[in-house]
């Protein structure tokens, strides 16, 4: 598919949906992630299955999307570390309950500031398997054209059975004009591939850095621009919040 075929099949879509939404469908396309290459990635579940990602950014708190928990209770929720095959039990495990929650105006409306951060009853111990991501300055931005990568457990196709292991897929950023000042967007230029539903809250990693959290698609799932929350807009409030006293 031609560049400009490309901008035009996306300036049609006009359908949304939030990724956080459904716990069925994830990444789409991409690859298998290697045993321990995410050590930052984490699987929100309930009961024992994934629904939302997050990533590691602080030994006690996890950074996911607002939009996971509009319709869920936090209190029956667990965040896993360290999982890398979903169907196994691992001894790279770490799972947790959530002490509690903070978020910063979030708009289900507008999907705006569809940040979220969770703090774990303890601190995870750092390893091989679980490791923090860095997160960019306040206000930083990517550059479009940046190659990045978005991963998370699911299915490459509806209401197919969420992923064994982790799919990771390079996206590159779009131009401004395609996207929203609170947002940095994706788009996958060569072939289908994306966020969708279900894969609400898993980081958007781009040069090393947190850069973004996967919030809503524009267009059906791997066909559209994807939408993630601008992680430098809340680097301060991320850092007020994670260096309060336990």
């Amino acid at each position: 598919m031609t560049a400009l075929r490309f901008l035009a099949v996306l300036a049609s879509l006009l359908a949304t949906s939030r990724v956080g939404s459904a716990p069925l469908v994830d990444i789409v396309g991409g690859r298998k992630a290697r045993p321990q290459e995410l050590p930052f990635l984490a699987s929100i579940q309930k009961q024992g299955r994934h629904f939302c990602g997050g990533a590691l950014i602080h030994p006690q708190f996890v950074l996911t999307a607002a939009s996971c928990f509009q319709s869920r209770n936090t209190g029956i929720a667990t965040v896993v570390l360290g999982a890398y095959d979903l169907r196994r039990r691992e001894r790279t495990r770490q799972t947790f309950f959530i002490r509690s929650v903070s978020e910063n105006g979030y708009d289900p409306q507008q999907n705006l500031n569809d940040v979220l951060l969770l703090q774990l009853d303890r601190q995870a111990n750092l390893t091989s398997g679980v490791a923090l991501v860095p997160l960019p300055e306040q206000n930083a931005t990517v550059e479009a054209g940046t190659r990045c990568q978005v991963a998370g457990w699911g299915t490459r196709r509806r209401w197919g059975r969420l992923s064994r292991v982790p799919r990771v897929l390079n996206v590159t950023v779009t131009p401004a004009n395609q996207c929203r000042p609170n947002n940095v967007c994706t788009g996958v230029l060569t072939q289908r591939g994306g966020i969708c539903q279900g894969d609400g809250g898993t980081p958007l990693v781009c040069n090393g850095l947190a850069h973004g959290v996967a919030s809503w698609s524009r267009g059906p799932c791997g066909r559209g621009t994807d939408f993630f929350a601008r992680v430098a807009l809340f680097r301060n409030w991320i850092d007020s919040v994670t260096n309060q006293p336990a």
